[in-house]
């Protein structure tokens, strides 16, 4: 299966566009359930073990349109997305990485307009399988 990016609703990639409705990626249905988020000013990170992947999401409350790209570091090595996205003010955003599951891994995203366009990366604490 394709991974599916979401958001607030609004489903691109093997699922048709739906707004107002809630969708998940008919793989991350099997979720273990562990979860672990990183709390920012204004924003949540957090990573999900499911039963093939894991699930990175985030919470954008910064008031701002944020241009961001997801990624996911594991014990075997890193994973990126179908690259930068933007995140409107209220959005979540997810991205579901179908890599099996892992010793370790950790969600991540890569803020690129931090100070100025600079650059930022926030990583979640690692999630032990």
């Amino acid at each position: 299966m394709a991974p599916v990016r979401t958001y607030l609703g609004v489903a691109i990639g093997t699922l048709s566009l739906l707004l107002g409705a809630s969708i998940t990626a008919p793989a991350a249905s099997a979720a273990t359930g562990q979860k672990k988020c990183g709390a920012w000013v204004y924003s949540t990170l957090c990573v999900k073990e499911l039963s093939d992947g894991y699930q990175v999401s985030y919470y954008n409350d910064t008031g701002q349109i944020q241009h961001l790209d997801f990624n996911l570091n594991c014990s075997s090595g890193r994973y990126g997305d179908d690259g930068a996205f933007t995140s409107y003010p209220g959005w979540t955003s997810y991205y579901y990485f179908q890599v099996g599951v892992k010793t370790w891994c950790q969600g991540g995203m890569y803020d690129y307009d931090f100070a100025g366009g600079s650059g930022l990366w926030l990583w979640t604490n690692p999630l032990y399988h």
